[in-house]
């Protein structure tokens, strides 16, 4: 699985291997390191042969590392979980846009309305499935379809139009 890391102002990607519980960075590189909970947040760190004792607090969302004295703000997300923040970004967009678009590449499996359909804020306009797990996308306002774009088995590619649509008062 991918894991998206900001360190302070440093966005790194690690690829971790469940199978065999190695661990690479953003160029496949394999990392060398050895984690111990030691209690309390504190944790024993190995990494290229070098040791490091870090205190680590969840706080909000992310993590505050202490390593050599420093106060270190740190986000991790999986790949699924930026997905998930991706498309729920994408559902709070503001009602006037028109067209809705792909949050992530996918095969639509449903499309609930047809052309000229008059919808409900929140009416689920169609599926789309993306990494084995169902995306609902729904009408941003209480608007008309002006337009479908796709059909069942259809692939899309991220930021594809789907559906056209025209608020209604």
């Amino acid at each position: 699985m991918k894991y998206f890391v900001k360190i302070q102002d440093k966005e790194l990607t690690f690829e971790y291997s469940e199978k065999d519980g190695k661990l690479s960075n953003q160029n496949n590189r394999p990392l060398d390191y050895d984690l111990q909970a030691l209690g309390n947040g504190c944790y024993s760190l190995i990494l290229n042969g070098k040791s490091y004792l870090a205190h680590v607090q969840q706080n909000d969302g992310h993590y505050d590392v202490i390593l050599e004295n420093q106060l270190i703000p740190v986000t991790i997300e999986d790949e699924q979980s930026l997905l998930l923040k991706q498309l729920t970004k994408h559902h709070a967009q503001e009602a006037t846009e028109k067209i809705i678009k792909a949050p992530i590449p996918g095969l639509v499996t449903q499309v609930l309305v047809k052309e000229g359909d008059t919808v409900d804020k929140d009416t689920t306009l169609l599926t789309l499935e993306a990494m084995k797990m169902e995306n609902v996308i729904k009408a941003p306002c209480s608007c008309m379809v002006e337009k479908v774009f796709v059909k069942p088995s259809d692939t899309v590619q991220q930021n594809q139009p789907l559906i056209e649509l025209k608020e209604t008062e």
